[in-house]
């Protein structure tokens, strides 16, 4: 559509998603990548919706005092980073704005609390863990903003040093069917890489770089190089992580996350107490010595496995292996207090009516979307909940992703 003409426009707001939202001179609501509230910028149309349309900045007529220099030289082409061009301060700032805009126009929640609001300590170089892609030369990339094709990398600030330093000497032939590189490390300086594929044979490697090599296709782990674990730490504990198993990214945010989750069950002081997708056990691992029974559930087999090393100590955990939606209706045990922290889809209905059904006083949620949190949190108001406290986690600086944690409680049970 480049015969579309040229529009001015003005930046109302930032739209979860990291692009700008403004309004072309018909009223029609437009999304504008890299750009800041307050903005004056010239636009070229390059898609028309009936009831939106997207455009592309073709120049900047009057900037924001909020805007710097992205350090990074592919910002803009690639499709991790959302927010480079914005002071992080205010990145921090607009993300709040989006949450509380998220909770009251999808969960009709009119919070008159404060937002709780954790940011990084480091802006970039926070993430223990990226996912890289093959390319036809071997060498790896990331993709490219709203397309599935990957383009050379030359660079990425996010992760940690180590793996800054590593994944530029690693290449894949295209034989093997790898269609996914994973490198993960820790505060030892440590580093797993995991070749993710389809199908094909094992992969021969040869490489200078120390590290744990993984081979994993069809949810099987196969051993390469080294070991099947990588330990991170977070607040000096150590957790098993393998190839497969999900953990947070950040371990500075991880260990506010978990201080912020520890102090609330502090708080409540529940007998029994329950940590629904658990994991590899983050929260169970702080929550267990606060507690006299902690009842788990985790579905991915892997997670259960790293789960059991990681509570091995603890006789009074108990770990219930499957869907949350089809283990929690069958317990009968009872807990005061529920932490959980669902994928990006939310809690399903069946979750949601049992929480309601065996009576939890405490719900901490934790969410890694605000879209999906607002849904269920009007849900459980509903029925009865009420909402304490939010807070907000800045676990991925310079992308429009975010961390919450909502506590609620029963009705006269706060």
């Amino acid at each position: 559509m480049n015969d579309q003409p040229i529009v001015n426009v003005s930046i109302d707001r930032l739209a979860y998603g990291g692009d700008g939202i403004a309004r072309l001179p018909d009223g029609q609501m437009v999304f504008v990548p890299q750009v800041i509230p307050g903005e004056q910028v010239s636009i070229r149309i390059i898609e028309k919706k009936n009831k939106y349309a997207r455009g592309e900045v073709e120049e900047i007529i009057a900037p924001s005092d909020q805007r710097i220099a992205a350090p990074c030289v592919h910002f803009g082409v690639c499709g991790g980073c959302h927010y480079q061009h914005i002071r992080y301060d205010e990145q921090v700032e607009y993300k709040k704005q989006i949450l509380l805009e998220q909770l009251r126009r999808i969960g009709h929640l009119d919070f008159a609390g404060e937002i709780q609001v954790f940011p990084s300590d480091l802006p970039y170089g926070y993430r223990n863990v990226i996912q890289l892609h093959p390319m036809r030369d071997g060498k790896l990339g990331l993709m490219k903003r709203n397309s599935n094709d990957v383009f050379a990398l030359e660079t990425c600030l996010l992760p940690e040093q180590l793996i800054q330093d590593s994944w530029g000497s690693l290449l894949i032939e295209e034989q093997t069917g790898i269609t996914r590189v994973e490198l993960r490390q820790n505060s030892a300086e440590e580093l797993m890489i995991v070749l993710e594929g389809e199908g094909g044979e094992i992969p021969e490697i040869s490489m200078d770089l120390p590290a744990s090599v993984i081979h994993r296709c069809k949810n099987e782990n196969i051993i390469l190089s080294g070991e099947d674990a990588l330990t991170l730490w977070i607040k000096e504990i150590p957790f098993h992580i393998s190839a497969g198993s999900f953990f947070q990214v950040n371990d500075g945010m991880a260990e506010k996350l978990v201080s912020f989750v520890t102090s609330q069950v502090e708080k409540k002081s529940p007998h029994t107490a329950m940590d629904l997708y658990a994991g590899v056990g983050l929260f169970s691992r702080f929550m267990a010595p606060l507690v006299q029974e902690l009842i788990a559930v985790e579905s991915s087999p892997q997670a259960c496995d790293d789960f059991a090393i990681n509570l091995d100590e603890f006789q009074h955990v108990s770990l219930y292996e499957g869907a949350a939606e089809e283990v929690l209706p069958e317990l009968q045990a009872k807990a005061e207090m529920v932490v959980c922290d669902p994928p990006r889809a939310g809690l399903q209905e069946q979750v949601i009516e049992a929480l309601v059904n065996c009576g939890v006083d405490t719900l901490l949620y934790v969410s890694c979307d605000p879209a999906t949190l607002a849904r269920d949190v009007q849900r459980l108001c509903e029925k009865g909940y009420t909402v304490e406290k939010v807070a907000l986690f800045d676990m991925f600086p310079q992308t429009y992703h975010f961390e919450t944690a909502a506590v609620l409680h029963a009705a006269g049970k706060a």
